[in-house]
């Protein structure tokens, strides 16, 4: 279980195979396609989208090492990004949050892990859907490099 929980955690943090991986997604970007809203109907920019990557990442990390995570109100707003952050800031924290969970699921028990697969998998796919959303936004403004080759 816990190799299987690394490899999907690879597959969406740094390791392409079938779709690409965050570090991936954020190769190459910069500030000003991570902040720019395309267009009016866009909901959410790049930056928006990895605030609440890292946003979730970080709360189900805390759960998994047993920490107490205050419940928020259903109206907080996890795109919410401080206007003074920069892409690498927020860029930074999510690869911490992403490394912090590999070693913490290298250090966990297998019982722990069977514990923890179906909320570890569907984290997983919430992580691989915003990704891709990432990935076609900077597909729609041109900012995507087409010499990425993902396997499969």
């Amino acid at each position: 279980m816990k190799q299987w929980a690394l490899e999907q955690l690879a597959a969406i943090y740094d390791h392409d195979l079938y779709f690409a991986s965050f570090v991936t997604a954020v190769d190459e970007l910069n500030d000003y396609e991570a902040f720019y809203r395309a267009e009016a109907g866009q909901v959410n920019t790049i930056a928006e989208i990895i605030h609440h990557l890292d946003f979730y990442n970080d709360r189900f990390l805390s759960r998994f090492r047993g920490e107490e995570v205050t419940l928020l109100p259903s109206s907080y707003n996890t795109f919410l990004v401080d206007r003074n952050t920069t892409l690498n800031r927020l860029v930074g924290e999510a690869d911490k949050t992403y490394r912090d969970f590999r070693k913490a699921i290298r250090f966990s028990s297998d019982e722990k892990m069977v514990m923890w697969s179906s909320e570890l998998s569907r984290l997983w796919l919430h992580n691989a859907y915003h990704i891709g959303q990432i990935v076609h936004i900077r597909k729609e403004f041109g900012a995507w490099n087409k010499r990425t080759l993902l396997k499969g």
